[in-house]
């Protein structure tokens, strides 16, 4: 399967709404007790044969970026990798000097995946979960591996 790795454009946001929708219960997300529209955020589409395979969206702020989501339909195809260079690349260009991402304690598969990428873990935050289940209380108990979810973990990653 060839992917190619491009911006969001404005043509694209009906289909990252569904695409946020399906994998992420709707492209609201709740950071630091605000809901962020993830689907009007900056940030990389990965397409292959014209399809929405993958994508990556971002908040940019002067110092630093976060990346707020990361998907890819295709898992361990290498899309989620060509999305996090893709960001990567125009955050040096951009002279940023790191990148980080929030995820909940119980995603193994987030922990791996980013620490093989250079992030580093950095912080954890007790009971924001739980904070934010009060808020959006269709967020599951427990995650894919029957872990319980109450904690946020920050990664980041020096440019």
């Amino acid at each position: 399967m060839s992917v190619t790795i491009r911006p969001i454009e404005e043509d694209d946001r009906e289909a990252v709404r569904k695409l946020l929708t399906d994998r992420w219960a709707g492209p609201e997300i709740l950071l630091d007790d605000e809901m962020v529209d993830a689907s009007k955020l900056p940030g990389f589409v990965a397409l292959s044969e014209g399809e929405l395979v993958g994508l990556v969206t971002l908040i940019k702020r002067p110092d630093e970026w976060e990346i707020l989501t990361l998907d890819s339909l295709s898992r361990w195809g290498g899309t989620g990798t060509l999305l996090l260079n893709a960001v990567i690349e125009q955050a040096r260009e951009n002279g940023l000097k790191r990148l980080f991402v929030r995820t909940s304690n119980d995603n193994l598969d987030a922990f791996r995946f980013y620490q093989r990428r250079g992030f580093r873990l950095e912080r954890i935050v007790q009971g924001v979960i739980d904070k934010e289940r009060e808020l959006k209380p269709d967020l599951p108990l427990r995650g894919d591996y029957g872990i319980e979810i109450h904690d946020e973990v920050l990664l980041a990653r020096t440019l």
